[in-house]
């Protein structure tokens, strides 16, 4: 845990070198003050919180007049530059304000980080459910088409994650595969007779590149598609075909 800084670093500039590191309540309330030199910094109040996710929050408290920001304890033990560039990307949003782009690359260089990337899956993982229906639906059983395209197009070759249907009949994400679960979800959207078969095929090999291309980090990018991802899916049969009927959905 960050520990409070000795009297005479409360001004609004970095403690010295040598002396006890800031408090979050202190790095939060400096980089108000960077941000709104004329205005009197409000009370903070900082707290990490166990969250099954990289989440972070902030609100302005009318009652207390104060800030109040609630981060993901992933964040405990990153360097203070990241709680710096995270507090300046959190107070830049609570006021409506450009986020610097610095400050947002220097937190996604962090998250794209092979440690906080690990970290970020395990707790996913260990907090975090994954709510879904069983892959044998009303019309479709993903298990069989799973199976069928993997030996069509992967020669049998990939490993079978945990399969199921949403429990929401989502038209915005009709697929997406959750590395921290290793389990591919489909929309129950596509769940009918009516829905044709190339099209729920599409979706769920889309979903099973994800698992022959895993997700590559370019310095601060995150790059889910790669290239070559998007050339092997190109070469689906029907692939012009399967996504017109998708937009037609």
């Amino acid at each position: 845990m960050l520990r409070t800084p000795p009297p005479g670093t409360a001004d609004g500039g970095r403690a010295p070198r040598g002396s006890e590191p800031e408090t979050p309540e202190q790095l939060f309330r400096r980089v108000f003050r960077a941000m709104k030199p004329r205005l009197a910094a409000p009370g903070m109040d900082v707290e990490f919180r166990p969250y099954a996710s990289l989440r972070s929050k902030i609100r302005f408290d009318p009652p207390s007049g104060r800030i109040r920001a609630s981060l993901s304890d992933l964040l405990a033990d990153a360097p203070p530059e990241v709680l710096e560039s995270l507090a300046r990307i959190l107070l830049c949003k609570l006021y409506r304000e450009r986020v610097p782009p610095a400050a947002r690359d220097a937190y996604r260089r962090w998250i794209a980080s092979r440690d906080t990337q690990r970290r970020m899956l395990a707790s996913r993982r260990d907090r975090g459910r994954k709510q879904m229906l069983p892959p044998a639906g009303r019309a479709h059983d993903l298990e069989a088409l799973f199976d069928r395209l993997n030996e069509r197009h992967f020669d049998g070759a990939l490993r079978k994650p945990a399969l199921g249907w949403s429990q929401e009949p989502s038209r915005r994400r009709l697929g997406h595969y959750d590395p921290a679960h290793d389990a591919i979800v489909i929309s129950r959207l596509l769940d009918r007779d009516t829905v044709p078969t190339l099209a729920l095929e599409y979706v769920l090999f889309h979903e099973m590149l994800h698992l022959k291309h895993p997700v590559r980090f370019r310095g601060a990018r995150r790059c889910a598609h790669t290239p070559e991802f998007l050339a092997e899916e190109r070469q689906f049969p029907g692939y012009e075909a399967a996504r017109r009927l998708l937009e037609s959905l």
